[in-house]
């Protein structure tokens, strides 16, 4: 086998996930500012079935994707940060997943994604408990369904994704 072949695989897999987290954005749940989406969801089925470090870089992009295709409301500096958070929290997911804890990581993720992540926005400036407070279920759901459809496609394609 060709040294290559590995590495492109996973490149490939890398795009296919990273397509699927744009086509996740398209998909909006109410909230108040508008950018809660399905774009995570792709970003931990990689985790969990080709490894934590792809599915930070699914994370990372997909959340850039959501962003960009509401233009950047919370600007892109802030924006960046989330990706940062959204490739942390993926990896710990995909971590946990690979040591066969899947239940732990799909609930750490949720509370990671819903609750933890818009809580370190509170010390920026023009967010405070007021933004936290209003993006908290929105984000809260959001997360719970990500990672319910995550943990839905991975116990339905899992076993033969490491046939």
């Amino acid at each position: 086998m060709n040294i290559a072949q590995p590495r492109i695989k996973t490149i490939s897999m890398l795009a296919l996930f990273i397509g699927l987290s744009v086509i996740g954005s398209m998909i909006k749940l109410p909230s108040p500012f508008g950018t809660v989406a399905l774009d995570s969801a792709p970003a931990f089925v990689a985790a969990l079935l080709i490894s934590p470090a792809s599915g930070a870089v699914v994370g990372f992009f997909g959340h850039l994707a959501t962003s960009m295709n509401m233009g950047f409301p919370l600007s892109i500096l802030i924006h960046l940060y989330i990706a940062v958070q959204m490739a942390g929290i993926s990896w710990v997911i995909g971590y946990l997943g690979s040591r066969g804890k899947l239940l732990a990581a799909l609930i750490l993720g949720s509370l990671l994604n819903g609750v933890a992540a818009p809580a370190l926005l509170i010390p920026f400036d023009g967010f405070g408990q007021a933004f936290f407070l209003a993006m908290l279920l929105p984000l809260a759901a959001g997360a719970v369904i990500n990672l319910s459809l995550t943990g839905l496609i991975v116990k339905a394609i899992g076993r033969k994704w490491n046939a």
